[in-house]
């Protein structure tokens, strides 16, 4: 299940749709009106995601940090330990770089990876544990939602945005 996030105010207005080309449709006039909204989708759309998410990913920079102070750390390890138990090789120096590279590269490969998966968990909202109010059971089996929150004052605006989308349904609902 897809799921978009933009939500502010204490009411959340849920429409209910059957097909993504009026899914498309309300989100356009939503984000024309300048409200906030979530976006359930039964399965990955595209179009969906072109038109709500960012485009480009937080992740990387999450990944690259990751990467860097795993090079930092794979070299600061490698020439610590060196300089705890100096051993002469070959008469080369004790601290010796191109020694410590695959070190250094394996930390790099290490702590990159660990940090994307983590960044992933966080940036997806991966565990989940609140409730969500706008949620229904069926964007996850067969519908499409669109969930606005918004103000006391605006809903009116907002159901009628959604129903002239080609919502099926409008429900409004309490407690964001």
């Amino acid at each position: 299940m897809l799921e978009v996030t933009k939500m502010r105010g204490n009411k959340a207005v849920v429409g209910v749709f059957s097909y993504v080309d009026d899914v498309l449709k309300a989100v356009k006039r939503v984000q024309e009106a300048n409200l906030d909204y979530k976006v359930y989708s039964p399965v990955p759309n595209h179009d969906i995601e072109n038109l709500t998410l960012p485009d480009k990913s937080p992740v990387r920079f999450v990944t690259l940090f990751g990467a860097l102070c795993g090079i930092t750390g794979g070299f600061a390890l490698a020439i610590y330990c060196a300089m705890d138990y100096p051993m002469r090789v070959s008469a080369k120096d004790v601290v010796s770089i191109p020694g410590f590279v695959v070190i250094g590269y394996e930390c790099t490969i290490l702590l990159g990876g660990i940090f994307t998966m983590l960044a992933l968990l966080h940036f997806c909202r991966i565990p989940d544990i609140f409730r969500k109010v706008g949620y229904d059971p069926r964007f996850s089996d067969n519908k499409f939602g669109v969930v606005v929150g918004c103000e006391k004052g605006d809903l009116d605006q907002v159901r009628s945005v959604l129903s002239e989308s080609g919502a099926e349904e409008v429900e409004v609902r309490d407690g964001l």
